[in-house]
């Protein structure tokens, strides 16, 4: 039966819970690597091209690990509180069925359902995917996409790298990571970043780039004034991207240095995430589980940590199955994450009262 187990860092304290869930592993693939290409055909047949260009397995695949079951495959439904593997994709139909619940549809229904996103959204996250470009294809006038969105946190998530890399102003940025003993490779892999001690250092590189302000905006990294202009809102912060299950972008950490004269002005927080936004959620996300998967899919769970560095140092030691929370105690979003990937969860907490308090309230959680 699947077991929960919870370590605080001496190692000497492990509580197990049996039967606390019951969840299945399989096999990620890797997104198409197709070149980009434009277009210039109608709505239908730039929907078929993109259909034809998504196989349903690879895509699902990339947010649920799916085991072979013949001539198909199958998983825990991650659309309801699935205990038996009920969840059939079938690559010849190029369709998915939940024999539990009843949902099912083509690739495009079941990225809508799970990125929680319209078909025109779906469309686009799918093109962008297999390289398919949607240059003449008219967005929808409801709002920012989502695909914009995550390409414009790319766009950042490279600024704030190549200045951690690159910039003196971000002397004291590398000396502190170096401090935590901390690698180049480990700042590469995870593409650590530092945002410098300005009110404008992303406004004025975006304005150069010709980057939308307004799109920064949305995805909460930068905020208007009354005024009617903009400013940064991460200070003198190392920065830390969070990426979803399928590798995207979605918000950053921010880790305050120590000896910030920003802290000395007026006290600010040591860690904040970014801003509840279309793409953000704190409360779902897991920190390095892109990285995570595919190690904790061999191995058999996930350690959950707590917090960014020791996920960095856990990966950068051989232990590639290490997730965080964002500074939140673990809830049932993150146990549904969880159960599409791995059939085991060890906790690794602090050997101290606050670890002992999180270890309880997560154990709570597996058991409820």
């Amino acid at each position: 039966m699947p077991i929960a187990t919870a370590y605080t860092r001496n190692a000497t304290d492990v509580q197990e819970v049996l039967d606390v869930m019951t969840m299945t592993t399989g096999m990620p693939s890797a997104a198409s690597s197709a070149p980009m290409c434009p277009v210039n055909d109608d709505r239908a047949t730039l929907r078929e091209r993109v259909r034809e260009a998504s196989d349903i397995v690879d895509v699902v695949s990339e947010r649920i690990n799916l085991r072979p079951n013949g001539p198909t495959f199958k998983s825990l439904c991650p659309f309801h509180d699935d205990h038996n593997p009920s969840f059939n994709v079938d690559p010849r139909r190029q369709r998915y069925k939940c024999w539990a619940c009843g949902e099912g549809g083509d690739v495009f229904a079941f990225v809508q359902k799970f990125d929680k996103v319209t078909f025109p959204e779906a469309l686009e996250l799918l093109a962008h995917r297999a390289g398919i470009s949607l240059e003449n294809f008219q967005k929808s006038p409801q709002g920012p996409s989502r695909a914009g969105m995550v390409e414009v946190m790319t766009w950042a998530a490279e600024q704030f790298h190549k200045c951690l890399l690159d910039s003196p102003q971000a002397e004291l940025a590398r000396k502190y990571l170096g401090e935590r003993k901390l690698t180049g490779d480990t700042v590469r892999k995870f593409g650590l970043g530092f945002a410098p001690n300005s009110w404008e250092w992303l406004v004025k590189n975006a304005t150069g780039a010709g980057t939308s302000l307004e799109m920064l905006a949305t995805v909460g990294l930068i905020r208007r004034k009354d005024g009617g202009s903009y400013f940064d809102l991460f200070r003198d912060r190392v920065m830390f991207p969070i990426r979803n299950v399928q590798g995207q972008i979605v918000g950053f950490g921010g880790r305050i240095l120590p000896s910030s004269p920003v802290s000395a002005d007026r006290p600010q927080a040591k860690y904040i995430n970014s801003a509840e936004t279309p793409l953000f959620s704190k409360s779902d996300q897991l920190y390095g589980i892109d990285q995570a998967k595919q190690v904790a899919t061999k191995v058999g769970y996930l350690a959950i940590v707590e917090g960014y560095t020791d996920v960095l140092m856990a990966h950068q030691h051989g232990i590639g199955q290490a997730v965080a929370t964002m500074g939140t105690a673990l809830n049932a979003r993150h146990v549904k994450k969880l159960k599409n990937i791995v059939s085991r969860v060890v906790l690794v907490f602090d050997a101290d009262a606050g670890g002992d308090a999180g270890v309880d309230r997560a154990l709570e959680v597996f058991v409820s």
